[in-house]
């Protein structure tokens, strides 16, 4: 068909010119040349290059099919590849901050949040408030509800539901506790800022993949029976209104790793 070789290359130039866009956009955030909004607005022109790369190697595929013939299969299979796996994380994350709890600040006791220390040193004007508030209304699932009534109800109470643990054989299990937390801290990548052993407490970063924004973590352990231990966590954006979920994200992993 007539159409195949064009529908190839367009698939190609248009990936390739997303590509661009959207290296030009992480590129700037990361620098410092501009904020993350514009970061964000500048992907928006990315993701619909993207669809357009997809939609024309869509239609390369279909011409293909119908000649059965491979004109332009190197060019329409990469650009075919290429924005499937180009799309994902703009897509995704329209999605999640679709369905998640449009918060930045998420903690697995949201009555009484583990508190920042070394953390809130950091903390420079412009950036999000350190104090955590449950009562906060937000619009999550159709209904306004309160933070602390979403975070608890995620999933069926999946963050919120106390991790305790028994440690029989350890003559301090909140210290025994402690250290498998901060293990499991480093374990994950998180960048460890702080620790007190004899406090309970643990604080580090992580930053999302693409933009490098960077949110505070605290964990928190304390004893629980003669025998036991509980571990919290807290996680928050310093600078993002919404985080589409990665706090929870961190929240979750934390939980399955330490279980």
């Amino acid at each position: 068909m007539r159409s195949q070789l064009p529908a190839a290359r367009l698939a190609l130039a248009a990936l390739v010119l997303a590509l661009a866009v959207a290296c030009a956009a992480i590129a700037g955030v990361r620098g410092g040349f501009f904020p993350y909004d514009m970061g964000i607005r500048i992907m928006w022109p990315a993701t619909a290059l993207g669809l357009a790369a997809l939609i024309a190697s869509l239609a390369w595929l279909r011409a293909a099919a119908i000649s059965n013939t491979g004109i332009g299969k190197r060019m329409g299979l990469a650009a075919l590849a290429g924005s499937l796996a180009f799309l994902y994380p703009p897509l995704s994350t329209f999605y999640y901050g679709l369905t998640m709890p449009p918060i930045h600040d998420a903690a697995t006791d949201p009555d009484d949040p583990p508190q920042f220390v070394a953390l809130a040193k950091l903390r420079r004007p412009g950036m999000n408030a350190l104090a955590f508030d449950p009562r906060q209304k937000i619009r999550y699932q159709g209904e306004e509800v309160t933070v602390s009534y979403a975070l608890h109800n995620y999933k069926n109470n999946l963050l919120t539901k106390p991790q305790f643990k028994l440690m029989p054989g350890s003559a301090a299990p909140m210290k025994t506790l402690f250290w498998r937390c901060f293990e499991t801290a480093k374990d994950l990548g998180w960048t460890i800022v702080d620790y007190n052993d004899n406090q309970g407490r643990i604080e580090a970063t992580a930053s999302s993949f693409w933009f490098g924004q960077v949110s505070d973590i605290v964990i928190r352990t304390r004893p629980s029976g003669a025998i036991g231990a509980r571990p919290d966590m807290r996680a928050q954006s310093r600078t993002l209104a919404i985080d589409n979920g990665f706090n929870i994200f961190l929240l979750k992993a934390f939980r399955a790793k330490l279980s």
